[in-house]
């Protein structure tokens, strides 16, 4: 699946809030007006490796050098084909990222391993990582 930056700020998704939010300083994306998603660039087009589905949105799996969990309502879908080895894995309520994420898609390691999500985004593993890329660029050549 390929998708197009079109957007970067949070001040961009708030068309996308819910009305009760509007005035919230944090809204359902956890961005505020004045948040930037500094590792994509508007026009770029990406390859997504998973979707993330939060409790109150859906996020795509992607890198510009950061890997990073990104709001779709900032993409459009250039190509809606995925890799037929997309797994997917709904989180367990005895999870610690349950309910923030209530389920993960993508590459098989990404949603095999109950830790992923915290290895590859926060804590930023290194062994996380070397998978991800290796997994893209299995990806690239499908």
């Amino acid at each position: 699946m390929k998708v197009k930056c079109l957007y970067k700020t949070g001040l961009d998704l708030r068309p996308y809030e819910n009305k009760s939010l509007l005035n919230e300083q944090f809204g359902r994306f956890g961005a505020s007006g004045d948040s930037i998603y500094g590792e994509i660039s508007i026009g770029q087009e990406y390859l997504v490796m998973g979707i993330v589905i939060f409790e109150t949105y859906q996020g795509y799996l992607l890198d510009e050098g950061l890997i990073s969990v990104c709001p779709c309502q900032l993409f459009e879908v250039t190509d809606e084909k995925v890799s037929a080895n997309w797994h997917t894995r709904t989180i367990g309520k005895d999870e610690d990222i349950y309910p923030y994420i209530q389920m993960v898609i993508g590459y098989p390691e990404f949603c095999s391993d109950t830790l992923a999500y915290d290895k590859l985004i926060v804590e930023k593993e290194e062994e996380a990582q070397r998978i991800y890329f290796k997994r893209k660029i299995e990806f690239e050549q499908e």
